[in-house]
């Protein structure tokens, strides 16, 4: 022990020192211009988080838009990674339906109060635009027009819209179905009565039993339009389904399921007098097929059934998700004893078509055939993926379960094509028979895939990759999953925990069954079961940040999957500053990460670099474009502990028992990060800490190379990990592989018998934490506790320092530790350059311990000073730092480490060193600096309002102290301490019932993240008046050429054509337009006047001006003609015009061209429908004309007639 004692003596003995100089001449202004109150206001960056419950999903295919909709009033779109937008309802109500009307680009929300607002996603709200400059504006700018509202005659129980015509069909509670117009935005007169009040009248007077009473009202289900037939509508109530025909306003076909007495049904095991007697089987949901021919009808008893459209006798199949024909009568002792009980209802069928196979398809068919598997391409790969059902088609099912079976689950029966045969028609009862057994034979499924989700399905949506029709069902690549809350994790009071979103590739790999995880915005992932319970943001060092970012995917297509694009375009916002000025705004900023901790036990960092909102792509057409989201996602760094704990290897360990017994007490408290060395410590409430370091850090060992599956090689569920000799370190280096991306564990350590109450993480591998009076400090790199204070026992060094240091800790005894930290600094008792952890109590009692390195790599440490607060400073203590002389954090690093190495080494030289520390410390309602650790006070402030964070801002050396309170933001200098500007917050009101503290993290540059009431995340500023970069400006109108209805055929490409040339021939051949004209009646209002659709500004040069001339809305929209000119010449002039911009069409990009082909397309439209208003009123002038004339000859006639009498 003799190298030890000079070791600590050498550290602790006074050392002669050379006085400091007064404070007024070693302390200067930090703060220096930052004073000009001018350059604070708040300004809200993003909204990271969904206000309130998600309540409905859409997915609009011509252009590529996600919408959800939630319980606080708000839907939000997402579209390209960079388009995120929101708009709010007004007044804010819960969203219930969310439909997309891709032919003309409409967005209709139905709220609670049954009202329809319907946006044009082509078209701004000037309104919301005027309001682009206000930093206190709640409202997007680029919030598309609310081009009409409407309110229902009784509750909305189900919609439906189509591409193929411009109307909505509304299901009410009456069982009624109202008709609203979409292109006049006006009630139509067409309206469907209750069609199943005959249906029950005949139950009734057929003495069924259970038949309903004369004063129940059948409910609409559901409403699908006939997918080729634009006439027929299958309308689905209670009792069954009913196929409607528009033209005739009548029912043609009823269809009811009735399980007739002896047939199993779902439930076989029922009693025999249940079994033996006719049960009804209400509908819950339906589906068509993609070809018409027939359909498929859910029911309350979790049974489906199949019906052609012919036959409403009897259906073709009635089965449940694992058993068939339960439909047909079978004998007593053939009836089955046993099965699997009582089954939730059939909630929601989707069917869904895929496009034949093209000659891509077949190429990569027959060259995977040639070459054999071994030469197979990834595109031959995906090219099978779509074969598998290229000639089938998916049956979707949602819902359906047992009991006694988990209900986290989704059905997609793979289904052969229906028989050519099946389509032609056949009278005789051998051909129907025939019929009949074909279609029986198409639905046995070929293969039943389960997608198993987290909890419980509520809802899902298919995402089709173009295709609008066939309710949205047709070639779909994805389908998004809104799934319940997840029973087996933590409960907290957060509406964002009640549903969450989950993506997965569509349709399932036939041959394997297998699908992909898909990603989602990042708004999606935080709720459910990725609710935020924690943030944190930093700034990183250039060199660690291109280390974290370099395996991240910077060149995303699309939110959902990479290989297909969505829709809008994203164009950088610059407050303060032209756009030649990004690129040094940009340089001016910092790499920074926001880190977060969620409900699921995962930690996620994402990218939040201020570059990220100012530099793109440069378009030469479209100007710069942002590609990359913000924040940016860095999945390749996500901790998942709950993975880490639960590992087969890990089970067994003494330390993780507790957590393994209860996985619902598996909750993450705090995440700490070393950014210099890459590594963090991700602390439980239960007091247990998994240490991680990032793939290829400089302790890894072997066995922490070692793979995953050569780790579980020979390791038994049970027993153990037997080289855990320290009941406080658990390693993991079995599961860890630290040449691997991202971070890797390390070791799991329980070091306080609960939740600590402080915590810290140096970059030099040491972890403290304190539990009340508690302090342990553990060398994470050797697993090996170097201070362990407070439980009550001295140790060796406590011994040696006698009465002073019995006071000491005497004084901790009687208070709890509340904030740590550390930093390489002096006190000033302690002039040695070495680093410290400096402890504050809750009763304003300050202990440093010094920590040293020994010549054996281990550490030891021992109490150096120590200082006491003034009285006011004392509580909850929100930021506690050391700064140097020019107010930079004197932080614990390798290099300042060695800097203190070095002069420990040559002490003659460091008593001489004339730099000093200082400590900030800055509690709920004060702030104090003192002057070097352990000295007097320097400076203090005071705080009117409880602040929640605090942080020294450094913008390019000019340091100012922000703290951020719920209702201000406090702007303190630096080191006088002075209030330089107090700024008043607007943040909205919550609807959240449980309010909870808020949380804010701070970073060097003045932005803030806040985590509010719901578990909400938002991203601030509080330098909004100096330039910045704020959310993108975003342009919404991207349309893609869509496919005609199946309904039009032939027809719908002659009108086409016909309309191209300017006939009005063709327009009657438009089958859309013909049930226009039926639903809309004879007084159709005429299309209300809107403002024109937006359309790409040209780009600004650095000097301000345009690059490119502006793309005009059609031919000749951008030309003039001069008042001397001829007819002749101003047709020429715009002939000449035309062939110019069909030359640069010619030379532009293809969607370019599908714009202008759109627009065109539209202007044509117009002309036709002003047209058809001009007959219109000839012919009604030509009838009036013709009447009167002809009352004026018969008028002549009879007078004629009469003086022949006379």
């Amino acid at each position: 022990m003799s190298w030890l004692k000079n070791k600590m003596g050498r550290s602790k003995a006074a050392q002669p020192r050379v006085p400091l100089a007064p404070l007024e001449t070693r302390l200067v202004d930090w703060t220096g211009d930052m004073r000009d109150s001018r350059k604070y206001a708040e300004g809200l960056l993003d909204q990271l988080t969904l206000p309130g419950e998600m309540s409905a999903v859409a997915f609009e295919p011509g252009m590529g838009y996600l919408a959800v909709g939630t319980t606080a009033g708000t839907v939000h779109v997402y579209g390209s990674p960079s388009v995120r937008l929101v708009i709010p309802l007004r007044p804010p109500m819960r969203v219930k339906h969310l439909l997309f009307k891709s032919d003309t680009y409409l967005l209709i929300c139905i709220d609670e109060k049954d009202n329809l607002s319907i946006y044009d996603l082509s078209r701004k709200d000037p309104h919301a635009a005027a309001m682009q400059g206000s930093s206190r504006s709640m409202i997007p700018s680029d919030v598309p027009l609310r081009v009409a509202i409407h309110s229902a005659r009784n509750t909305v129980l189900c919609a439906e819209v189509t591409a193929g015509h411009s109307h909505l069909f509304l299901g009410l509670a009456d069982g009624t179905v109202e008709v609203y117009d979409l292109e006049r935005f006006a009630s139509a007169p067409y309206r469907i009565p209750n069609l199943w009040w005959n249906e029950e009248e005949i139950l009734r007077r057929s003495n069924v039993p259970n038949a309903p009473s004369r004063l129940h009202i059948p409910l609409i289900i559901d409403i699908q339009t006939h997918p080729r037939d634009l006439n027929l509508v299958l309308l689905c109530y209670e009792g069954g389904a009913v196929l409607y025909s528009l033209r005739d306003a009548s029912a043609l076909h009823s269809y009811q399921l009735r399980l007739l007495p002896g047939a199993p049904g779902p439930c076989a095991d029922d009693p025999l007098e249940v079994i033996w007697s006719e049960r009804l089987c209400p509908a819950t949901s339906m589906a068509w097929h993609p070809d018409g021919e027939m359909f498929a009808l859910g029911h309350e008893n979790g049974v489906i059934s199949f019906w052609r459209v012919k036959d409403e006798d009897r259906p073709i199949m009635v089965r449940t998700l694992d058993t068939t024909d339960i439909e047909r009568p079978v004998p007593p002792d053939e009836t089955p004893q046993r099965s699997h009980g009582p089954r939730e209802p059939i909630f929601k069928l989707t069917w869904s078509g895929f496009p034949a196979q093209g000659w891509y398809e077949y190429g990569a068919q027959a060259a995977s055939t040639w070459t054999g598997s071994a030469a197979a391409d990834t595109k031959v790969e995906g090219s099978e993926a779509v074969q598998t059902v290229a000639g089938g088609t998916v049956l979707t099912v949602m819902g359906g379960t047992a009991a006694s079976q988990s209900s986290a689950c989704l059905t997609a029966f793979h289904l052969p094509p229906l028989p050519v045969a099946s389509l032609f028609g056949g009278s005789t009862v051998e051909t129907v028979t025939r019929q009949r057994q074909e279609l029986h034979d198409a639905l046995v499924s070929d293969q039943v895939t389960m997608y198993r989700l987290s909890s419980t399905v509520e809802d899902y949506c298919l995402v089709p990759k173009i295709n609008p029709h066939y309710h949205g069902s047709f070639d779909p690549y994805a389908v998004v999953v809104m799934v319940g809350a997840d029973p087996s994790l933590p409960a907290v009071a957060a509406q964002s925990t009640h549903r969450g979103l989950e993506a997965y590739s569509f349709p399932p790999q036939k041959s394997t069954g297998t699908y992909d995880r898909l990603s989602l915005p990042l708004p999606l992932s935080f709720a459910g079961k990725g609710t935020v319970l924690g943030c944190r943001i930093s700034n990183v060092p250039l060199a660690q940040y291109r280390r974290l970012t370099h395996h991240a995917s910077h060149d995303a297509v699309g939110s959902i999957k990479a290989s297909e694009p969505m829709g809008g375009l994203a164009h950088p916002h610059i407050k303060g500053a032209g756009p030649q000025h990004a690129l040094p705004i940009a340089r001016q900023g910092r790499p920074r990460i926001l880190v977060t901790w969620h409900l699921d036990g995962t930690v996620r960092f994402h990218d939040v670099s201020p570059h990220l909102l100012l530099l793109g792509v440069d378009d030469t057409r479209r100007g710069t474009l942002l590609q990359t989201p913000f924040p940016m996602p860095l999945p390749h760094l996500t901790v998942r502990v709950r993975q880490c704990i639960m590992h087969p290897t890990m089970i067994g360990t003494p330390a993780l028992a507790p957590l393994q017994r209860f996985p619902m007490q598996m909750q993450i408290a705090e995440v700490h990060t070393a950014w210099d060395a890459l590594e963090c410590a991700v602390e439980l409430t239960t007091g247990h800490v998994l240490h991680m370091a990032l793939g290829g850090g400089s302790f890894a060992t072997g066995a922490a190379n070692t793979s995953l599956p050569q780790a579980l090689e020979g390791v038994h569920i049970g027993e153990g990990v037997p080289n855990s000799t320290l009941s406080e370190f658990t390693p993991m280096d079995a599961i860890s592989d630290m040449s691997s991306l991202g971070f890797q564990p390390n070791t799991v350590m329980h070091l306080l018998p609960g939740r600590a109450t402080a915590s810290a993480l140096s970059d030099v591998g040491l972890f403290a934490t304190a539990y009340s009076g508690m302090l342990v400090i553990a060398d994470c790199h050797s697993q090996d506790i170097v201070v362990r204070s407070g439980t009550g026992q001295s140790d060796y060094f406590s011994r040696q320092m006698g009465a002073q240091e019995d006071a000491l800790i005497a004084a901790e005894a009687h208070s709890d530790i509340v904030w740590l930290t550390f930093a390489v600094c002096r006190t000033a008792n302690d002039p040695i350059l070495a680093l410290r952890l400096v402890a504050g109590r809750a009763n304003g009692v300050v202990t440093v311990w010094t920590l040293e390195r020994t010549s054996l790599e281990s550490w030891m440490g021992f109490r150096a000073d120590s200082v006491t607060m003034p009285k006011r400073c004392v509580g909850v203590c929100v930021y506690a730092e050391v700064l140097g002389p020019t107010g930079t954090p004197a932080t614990a690093t390798e290099a300042s480490m060695q800097r203190a190495f070095v002069e420990q080494e040559s002490a003659p030289v460091a008593e001489q060193v004339p730099d000093f520390s200082l400590l900030l410390v800055v509690y709920a309602q004060v702030a104090v600096l003192l002057d070097q650790v352990t000295g007097a006070r320097v400076s203090m402030a005071e705080f009117p309002d409880a602040v929640v964070s605090a942080q020294v801002v450094d913008r390019q050396g000019i340091k100012i102290l922000l703290a951020v309170s719920s209702n201000s933001i406090f702007s303190v200098s630096l080191p006088r301490m002075d209030t330089v500007h107090r700024v008043q917050r607007h943040v909205p009101t919550s609807q959240e019932v449980v309010s909870s503290k808020p949380q804010a993290s701070i970073d060097t540059l003045g932005d803030f993240v806040e985590l509010k009431n719901g578990n909400q995340v938002s991203l601030w500023t509080a330098l909004a008046a100096l330039p910045h970069g704020e959310r993108p400006s975003l342009f919404l109108f991207t349309p893609r050429m869509l496919p005609l209805h199946p309904s039009e055929g032939a027809g719908g490409y002659i009108a086409s054509v016909a309309g191209w040339f300017g006939s009005s021939a063709g327009q009657s051949l438009s089958y859309g337009a013909q049930i226009d004209t039926v639903l809309a009646g004879a007084r159709r209002p005429k299309a209300p006047s809107l403002p024109p659709r937006m359309t790409l500004e040209p780009p600004v040069s650095a000097d301000g001006s345009s690059k490119v001339a502006p793309v005009a809305d059609a031919p000749g929209a951008g030309t003039s003609s001069k008042p001397g000119e001829s007819g002749d010449a101003r047709q020429k002039s715009w002939l000449d015009t035309y062939q110019r911009q069909l030359a640069n069409l010619s030379s532009s990009s293809a969607r370019s061209q599908a714009q202008l082909n759109m627009q065109l397309l539209h202007k044509r439209d117009e002309l036709l429908a002003n047209l058809d208003e001009s007959m219109s009123t000839l012919e009604r002038g030509a009838k009036d004309l013709f009447k009167q004339t002809r009352n004026a000859a018969l008028k002549s006639m009879a007078r004629e007639k009469l003086h022949s009498y006379l």
